[in-house]
């Protein structure tokens, strides 16, 4: 069960914060905040039905995306057979191991 988290509100403005302050940000009025208990149990959520249901991963139409090749096999390899147009592809590793000079060569 989770925990009720404490909430402080300003008796002047109704300002919610979940860290006390000595003065309403919303406000400014000193000493105004008084701790209270979040009732998250008493807070209707939004339980909307989905708009679609699952659909398993074989089923799923990815499409034909034409793909650009580095002429480094391997490195076509890793990317799933080279770079998509519009992809993002972050290269990371320790220093020294030859990002820049693998960047470089593609």
């Amino acid at each position: 069960m989770a925990k009720d988290k404490t909430i402080y509100k300003c008796q002047e403005c109704g300002f919610e914060s979940t860290n006390w302050m000595g003065r309403c940000t919303n406000c400014g009025t000193w000493n105004a905040m008084v701790e209270m208990e979040n009732d998250s149990k008493n807070k209707k959520l939004n339980k909307s039905e989905p708009t679609s249901s699952p659909t398993p991963i074989t089923q799923v139409n990815t499409g034909h995306n034409s793909r650009y090749f580095s002429g480094i096999n391997e490195f076509d390899r890793v990317l799933g057979g080279g770079t998509v147009k519009g992809s993002l592809v972050l290269l990371g590793g320790a220093p020294g191991i030859g990002k820049s000079t693998l960047i470089l060569q593609v």
